[in-house]
């Protein structure tokens, strides 16, 4: 009887270790795709701007301080709630990282990002059940397209593509739910001058990667609006002041020909230098296709044909036995009105034709 008891007791413990061994996943195995859950591996990603540091409209870069968060399930990190004591193991900073190498990790990537995150802190969770959340913090450079048409009225769509290059579509996807919009957003008040956010919108696509695979992305679009008003005074109060010498010149009595051609002149001088002035000042304002190019352009234009007219019709008007005397002081009388309300009309429609709808 008691040797039937030692055997009893012996097959217990044999029985007992057996499924321990079972259930211990080797650390090496954690590293692989999780088998154990429904594939698509289902990673869910918040993202908040916590501030925006730099925006370069020209060079197509900005520079911003992200939080981003993954959340995925992988039942190979569950464990005994009871048996440890706790729901929830947490590790920060150097630890998560030697920890993040001995598990699997979706491997995110930000596609438009230039050079390496800096001023990065990491935290770590993963909970009995199995899921996993992995926030970092981090500031870094990042590529954009950027529209500078409407400046200064334009807005500036920073969007930040994230993806997942070591799994296909089939393997693992990015998505985010309605409990993840709750966690991302941007601050209000960015170090960046002149700028002001209007919200954040994620938008899912497909990216074509190696041997014509589709690879899951997740675009996340940050809106950001230029202050207009604080324009006016440094951008179109100067030029309306030089294209003002053409009243003068237009309804000036007794002033001389070539008075009127210095003062032209002068303008065309400070129109170009108020173009100069601020390709340096606001980069892209001249060089690109913008309102502000748009008026000194035509303003250049302006100018001449003010002082051409001028002259021509004050010989013709001056000569009172000429053929067209008549009819050049009547047109003359109407170009004054007509060449400043036609300028003025094309200024406000380039300005107009520029605001945001």
């Amino acid at each position: 009887m008691i040797l039937r008891l030692a055997a009893l007791l012996l097959a217990c413990v044999l029985g007992l270790g057996g499924d321990a061994g079972a259930q211990e996943t080797p650390p090496g195995a954690r590293q692989t795709l999780p088998q154990a859950v429904e594939l698509p591996v289902r990673v869910r990603v918040a993202l908040r701007v916590l501030n925006v540091l730099d925006i370069k409209e020209v060079a197509g870069q900005g520079r911003l301080q992200v939080e981003l968060t993954q959340r995925w399930h992988d039942p190979r990190l569950a464990f005994d709630a009871i048996a440890r004591g706790l729901g929830r193991e947490d590790r920060v900073g150097e630890e998560a990282d030697e920890h993040l190498k001995t598990i699997w990790t979706p491997g995110l990537s930000l596609d438009n990002q230039i050079g390496d995150k800096e001023s990065r802190t990491v935290a770590l969770s993963v909970y009995a059940h199995g899921d996993v959340v992995l926030i970092e913090r981090f500031e870094s450079d990042f590529r954009f397209r950027m529209n500078m048409d409407a400046f200064p009225f334009d807005q500036q769509n920073l969007t930040l593509s994230l993806s997942l290059p070591r799994y296909a579509q089939q393997e693992a996807v990015l998505l985010t739910t309605e409990a993840d919009r709750q966690f991302s957003g941007i601050d209000n008040a960015p170090s960046v001058v002149d700028w002001r956010p209007l919200g954040l919108r994620f938008a899912h696509e497909l990216a074509m990667g190696w041997n014509a695979r589709s690879y899951s992305r997740l675009n996340v679009t940050v809106t950001m609006a230029r202050e207009a008003q604080r324009y006016v005074l440094r951008v179109f109060v100067p030029i309306i002041a030089v294209l003002a010498v053409s009243l003068f010149v237009l309804w000036s009595p007794g002033l001389k020909e070539q008075d009127k051609g210095g003062l032209i002149f002068s303008s065309l001088l400070a129109l170009a230098a108020i173009s100069f002035t601020f390709e340096s000042s606001f980069p892209g304002s001249i060089s690109l296709n913008t309102p502000i190019a748009e008026m000194i352009s035509l303003g250049y234009l302006y100018l001449v044909a003010v002082l051409m007219f001028e002259i021509i019709l004050s010989v013709a008007v001056a000569n009172p036995r000429g053929r067209w005397n008549g009819e050049a002081a009547a047109l003359r009388l109407h170009l004054r009105w007509a060449l400043p309300a036609i300028m003025l009309i094309v200024c406000l429609g380039a300005a107009l034709r520029a605001l945001p709808g």
